[in-house]
């Protein structure tokens, strides 16, 4: 008798992606790696991963990351640091959030380096510390107009360096940090907010020691030549992937930055589950509100609103042999259905591009700015909110760089 145990069976996960899969190009993020380190000028990188690398897997992608030279990681969470350090990653790793009191010992035992903005978070920290008998090491979170962390008046900061300097036979300063507000689309403001970070970042080595590492600069830092100044570490996020926010390419910085030349590095794909011929003048789904003339033909596709397709109709287009085909009436949970009149040779089982490039054939393409207009998302909650299961295309391992 033959056994039929679950080794037999696929996986839960290959399961989910026989239906639809985010797929992130091996390859391209290596280029874009690259591309980003030029526009660094000789700085260090330090790839962001949070929200599981924009949805896209930490774990896979900090490998990658790994392999390609990078020698410390960013998240936002301590969870998500612990995460990489359950799959084997060891290199330094930034939490850039002020996490929550009762993970500061996990924060520890993880040895990941937690964001500290004012006292009382120095304060726990400090009593992990001394609790282990061991020092722990942070960045200084600084609030240069972002708002989010850390006191914005300079008598308050003062006050932080100031706990920071009483608490350093227990907790160990590494660098410090500011997110920019507006690197995207204003020159004149990340100008001015670069400035109070440069005279932060001064004041922090002057108190805590020359030691300290400095780090402003992210993707869309790189265009803007204020916020390199003064910046030893630069955290791209997005620009791995091959994206930037379309105001990007309006800045001074743009010409000489080479960022022109990344890559989009992600593809979604869902299959197409079956085919309908509307026969009457009727709607479609639960409220039938979207009306379809007779003689349509609609594809029923796997993705849907738990996926991140969200709207009324014609919010969304999906690239099926070749031919944009706009989404009819509003997505269900798990499925949607696209108008394919246009494309006869259409058939149950084929793949449905709804990011990226067709594998066949090869244009159009959907690219993520057409997608997150259509969706009302912005490039970073497009990559998070397409929630599927994701691979990662191996390609071909980066050459060694020859040296003359």
């Amino acid at each position: 008798m033959t056994g039929t145990g679950v080794a037999a069976h696929p996986s839960l996960a290959s399961l989910a992606a026989a239906r639809l899969e985010k797929t992130v190009s091996a390859d391209a993020v290596r280029h874009n790696l690259a591309v980003l380190r030029a526009a660094a000028g000789g700085r260090r990188i330090v790839p962001v991963l949070k929200g599981d690398a924009y949805g896209l897997g930490a774990p896979a992608v900090a490998g990658l990351l790994l392999e390609s030279g990078v020698g410390a990681l960013a998240v936002d969470t301590v969870a998500e640091g612990a995460t990489l350090r359950e799959h084997g990653i060891g290199v330094p790793v930034l939490v850039m959030d002020v996490d929550v009191a009762g993970n500061a010992e996990a924060c520890a035992r993880y040895r990941l380096m937690p964001a500290v903005a004012g006292p009382e978070q120095i304060g726990r920290h400090e009593a992990v510390a001394r609790r282990r008998a061991e020092p722990v090491t942070v960045w200084l979170r600084t609030n240069v107009g972002f708002n989010r962390f850390g006191p914005r008046e300079e008598r308050d900061f003062d006050a932080v360096l100031g706990r920071l300097h009483r608490a350093r036979a227990a907790v160990r300063v590494a660098g410090v940090f500011a997110h920019l507000s507006s690197s995207a689309a204003d020159a004149r403001e990340t100008a001015e907010q670069a400035a109070a970070f440069r005279s932060r970042a001064a004041r922090a080595r002057a108190v805590l020691g020359r030691h300290l590492t400095a780090s402003l600069a992210a993707t869309h830092g790189l265009l803007h030549p204020s916020a390199l100044h003064g910046t030893d570490w630069v955290r791209p996020g997005i620009g791995l992937y091959g994206l930037l926010q379309p105001g990007g390419r309006d800045l001074p910085g743009w010409a000489g930055s080479g960022l022109g030349r990344l890559r989009p590095a992600v593809t979604v794909r869902a299959r197409v589950l079956d085919l309908v011929t509307v026969t009457r003048p009727e709607g479609l789904g639960y409220d039938r509100t979207a009306a379809v003339a007779p003689g349509r033909r609609l594809a029923t596709v796997a993705i849907g609103f738990s996926r991140g397709v969200r709207g009324p109709a014609p919010a969304f287009t999906g690239l099926l042999h070749g031919r944009n085909c706009p989404m009819v009436g509003r997505p269900g949970m798990d499925c949607a259905q696209f108008d394919v009149t246009d494309v006869p040779d259409a058939r149950p089982g084929d793949w449905m591009t709804l990011l990226g490039r067709e594998r066949e054939g090869g244009l159009p393409e959907r690219t993520a700015q057409d997608v997150s207009a259509e969706l009302g998302l912005t490039l970073y909650e497009l990559l998070a909110a397409l929630r599927m299961p994701v691979r990662l295309e191996p390609g071909t391992p980066a050459e060694p760089t020859a040296t003359p």
